[in-house]
């Protein structure tokens, strides 16, 4: 695999764990809990910078490339570019909707979840459709002399949260990413432990 695909699934590794973080906070909003609106705050302001600026216009420079390619592959992925337009509007309507449920505006809670669930199911919708689909044939499809050319295209940017020199706003927030896996990590082997010992 190149490295443009392995750091684009990479990536999306990444966002599931948001994505994750982000339906446990919601899950206690809609239980009428108070969730950490600042946790939310932060993945958001990262999902409007690092996947806008860098995750999203490299997977548009590798579409462009299998279009020339294998127009058919194209036309069962679908229009990638206005997907990832619509998953900025919907990062915005959402990141909207919680600056105004944070200046203690009188919205409904069932409206705000719904903008909600509306970015996390379409993001998590979109990033499948492109694990199945679309990285497959970008796989399949080009070349190694087109893997090289993307390669010199794509601008090499560091990720604010999840690279190696992470920006200061993200820290708290990479923290809380790093407790949730080990919690996830704990449930697992729990889970396997009682598997085990349980008689056959």
């Amino acid at each position: 695999m190149t490295k443009i695909l392995d750091d684009l699934r990479q990536d999306h590794r990444n966002l599931a764990l948001l994505w994750d973080l982000l339906g446990r906070e919601l899950n206690i909003f809609k239980e009428g809990g108070h969730p950490d609106y600042e946790l939310v705050e932060t993945i958001l302001d990262y999902c409007l910078n690092y996947p806008d600026l860098c995750h999203h216009p490299k997977e548009n420079l590798v579409y462009d490339k299998l279009a020339e390619r294998d127009p058919g592959a194209i036309s069962a992925i679908g229009d990638l570019k206005k997907e990832h337009e619509k998953l900025t509007s919907l990062t915005w309507r959402f990141s909207t909707a919680l600056s105004n449920v944070l200046e203690d505006e009188q919205l409904p809670r069932e409206w705000f979840l719904n903008v909600a669930n509306d970015f996390l199911g379409f993001s998590r919708n979109h990033m499948q459709m492109e694990e199945v689909l679309f990285f497959p044939a970008a796989r399949k499809g080009l070349t190694g002399d087109d893997w090289a050319e993307l390669e010199k295209a794509v601008e090499d940017v560091e990720d604010p949260l999840f690279g190696s020199d992470k920006q200061e706003k993200y820290q708290s927030l990479f923290q809380d990413i790093m407790d949730w896996k080990d919690m996830l990590e704990k449930m697992d082997a729990d889970e396997t432990r009682t598997k085990t010992s349980q008689p056959s």
